[in-house]
């Protein structure tokens, strides 16, 4: 992999006597971390992410991670914003639960977390039982959301959800009751419809928590383009509009927005 990028996360601390080494390195903390990177290097897309490759070395526990270049940099790009800011709010839902279970980890075993480059003088970020980066959960609102999209899934033996494939956010997961999938008598898969949601809103930088969308309500949806349709609308509500001169001027009043 010529235009490859390597990361490494450093953890150094004891294992009860003994300082930590890949000898003793629980293959529990090595999945966690394989989560976390995964994570953090491809947030959206682990589907179709391109490949991670991993070697354990000595020097406490040095987990290096090779994959593209600008995935790697996008990754240290990240890990540097947190620490110069010391917070994990701005950051996308995923993104800053996995650095956030990195801190839990720190404090449960006493761990120190060093994110960086292999072979770089410092390191990115620094993880530590001292430092506290979690989640501010008042920054996140119940809200509603609308999703258009072709329901592709649907099911599951232990959480029941559907699966919406969107134009402007991908493959969405939206929990809900057996009993709404039991009931409907026609087939909904391979269709288009319109999906009403509730869930989990940043206040601050308007993300959605995906992992937190319950549905409310699903209606079919016509996605063709109705150019006649939209014609008769316009036709209708202009005379409505004849009084407005600037008439972003007025939704931006009536929004409470202006100014």
């Amino acid at each position: 992999m010529d235009d490859s990028g390597k990361i490494e996360i450093r953890v150094v601390g004891r294992l009860g006597n003994e300082p930590l080494s890949p000898d003793n390195f629980d293959i529990r903390e090595i999945k966690s971390l394989f989560d976390v990177v995964e994570t953090l290097l491809y947030p959206n897309q682990k589907i179709s992410r391109a490949p991670i490759s991993y070697s354990l070395e000595t020097g406490s526990v040095r987990n290096v991670f090779k994959t593209t270049l600008q995935s790697a940099t996008t990754f240290l790009a990240i890990v540097s914003l947190v620490q110069q800011t010391g917070s994990l709010d701005g950051l996308e839902i995923n993104t800053a639960r996995a650095i956030q279970e990195v801190q839990k980890s720190a404090i449960r075993n006493g761990f120190t977390y060093e994110f960086g480059r292999p072979g770089d003088g410092s390191p990115s970020l620094i993880i530590s039982n001292k430092t506290s980066y979690h989640i501010n959960e008042n920054l996140w609102a119940d809200a509603e959301f609308y999703f258009y999209g072709m329901l592709v899934n649907a099911g599951g033996k232990d959480k029941t959800n559907i699966h919406i494939q969107t134009k402007d956010n991908g493959l969405i997961t939206i929990s809900t009751e057996k009993e709404f999938l039991q009931d409907r008598e026609d087939n909904v898969l391979y269709k288009y419809f319109m999906v009403r949601a509730i869930g989990r809103q940043n206040i601050k930088s308007g993300a959605i928590d995906m992992a937190s969308l319950h549905l409310l309500e699903l209606t079919p949806f016509d996605p063709t383009y109705k150019e006649q349709y939209l014609a008769r609308l316009i036709k209708r509500a202009t005379p409505k509009w004849a009084g407005v001169g600037d008439a972003d001027q007025w939704l931006s009043e009536i929004r409470g927005t202006n100014g």
